[in-house]
């Protein structure tokens, strides 16, 4: 019976020594969570339930994963990702799901964002518009053209010189610099994504004070359409002022029609040399993909060759019940089980999931020092079990040479 209690001693703190080992030796493996060995005492019941009985050893009972946070190691590539808080990426292996701390990520040959192993990150699409869905799926960062869209609306924001004399020359000629005051000049994309310039002439009306009136002209082409902008002597559009002109009669070669909307709703009429403070317009032009970068919050931006940025999906995480009930499944990933609870899965910082630090890899959360202790500490339990078996034998021995 002490040979029985001692051997199995022995094979526990094997198994101690098993667990630590493994610790140290993933010290430098990224999203690595350190394990735990949790024994049981062996006892067995008297049948007639008589007397005290002794103990009848130790049995491992578990092996628990500690999903204690590590450190953050920083790094260059945009597809290093670390969690900062609750929550494992969900990855995809076939019909398999497996949870991950490890962020080390890359782009296949189709765009999905993938392990070196191979496996699918997880993550939710966004749609035409950059908003991101409620499609969970295989997350990826397509490098196809982004389509162009034809401009709607322009926004002019600047000031007209209140203090300006009415041109000296009449009437208005896009051609002769004398028949108006004041010029801005922006770009606008057609309906086939050609890039168009147009141009606004500011003219100081002769008869009425205080106000401008608006000419454009597209690629030089003058249109019919004209406003006029009446200022009050704050130098504020007046209530009965116009603050927009509508061009609905462009016609732009090889594209649709396209009416396009100018906004002047804030332009001021103050007494200070005439200005462009911003033209903003909302078209552009087909682009492809230049980069890409993610927030904390797990949504990766995609930035285009004709400067737009756009959402194109965002990162899932999963948190369960209890994670340390997780199985292990290698290359650090996890599998769910019974004890680990159903994995809830949503976005990066919502549901006490924790941010994404993007450009990062989540370091090992083993502590060597305290690992080394731990294997002294084993190793003794090895030796002192070893020696219990030697005095175990040696009464033996005594026994057997009994005359």
């Amino acid at each position: 019976m002490a040979f029985n209690t001692s051997i199995s001693g022995l094979q526990a703190a094997q198994k101690d020594m098993g667990v630590i080992s493994n610790n140290i030796a993933n010290v430098g493996t990224a999203g690595f969570k350190r394990s735990d060995a949790l024994f049981a005492e062996l006892y067995s019941a008297s049948l007639n339930g008589t007397g005290p009985q002794p103990g009848s050893g130790v049995t491992l009972e578990a092996i628990r994963n500690d999903f204690g946070q590590g450190g953050f190691e920083f790094t260059s590539s945009q597809l290093d990702l670390a969690i900062d808080g609750n929550g494992l990426f969900v990855l995809q292996n076939g019909a398999e799901t497996l949870y991950t701390r490890a962020g080390a990520f890359r782009l296949d040959g189709d765009g999905f964002v993938v392990t070196e192993s191979g496996n699918n990150l997880q993550g939710y699409a966004a749609d035409a518009n950059g908003q991101i869905t409620a499609t969970l799926g295989n997350l990826q960062i397509t490098n196809a053209l982004l389509a162009q869209k034809p401009t709607e609306e322009i926004v002019f924001n600047g000031n007209l010189d209140s203090r300006a004399e009415t041109p000296s020359v009449v009437p208005f000629d896009a051609t002769d610099p004398d028949t108006y005051n004041f010029t801005s000049t922006t770009t606008v994309y057609d309906s086939a994504g050609a890039a168009h310039q147009v141009t606004m002439y500011f003219v100081k009306d002769p008869v009425t004070a205080g106000q401008y009136n608006v000419s454009v002209a597209i690629d030089d082409v003058v249109q019919p359409e004209t406003a006029s902008l009446l200022f009050d002597n704050t130098g504020v559009l007046d209530a009965t002022s116009a603050t927009a002109l509508n061009l609905a009669s462009y016609q732009p070669s090889n594209a649709n029609a396209q009416p396009i909307n100018i906004d002047f709703a804030s332009v001021t009429g103050y007494g200070a040399n005439s200005a462009t403070s911003g033209v903003r317009q909302d078209g552009y032009a087909a682009g492809s993909l230049a980069g890409f970068e993610f927030d904390r919050e797990g949504v990766a931006y995609a930035t285009y060759t004709n400067g737009e940025t756009r959402a194109v999906g965002q990162v899932a995480l999963a948190t369960f019940t209890n994670p340390s009930g997780l199985q292990s499944a290698g290359k650090t990933n996890f599998a769910e089980s019974s004890s680990s609870g159903v994995a809830s899965i949503g976005a990066p910082d919502s549901g006490a999931r924790g941010v994404i630090r993007p450009s990062a890899l989540e370091s090992a959360n083993v502590d060597l020092t305290v690992e080394l202790l731990a294997l002294i500490e084993a190793q003794r339990n090895f030796q002192s079990n070893a020696q219990a078996i030697q005095n175990e034998n040696d009464a033996s021995q005594a026994i057997l040479q009994l005359r």
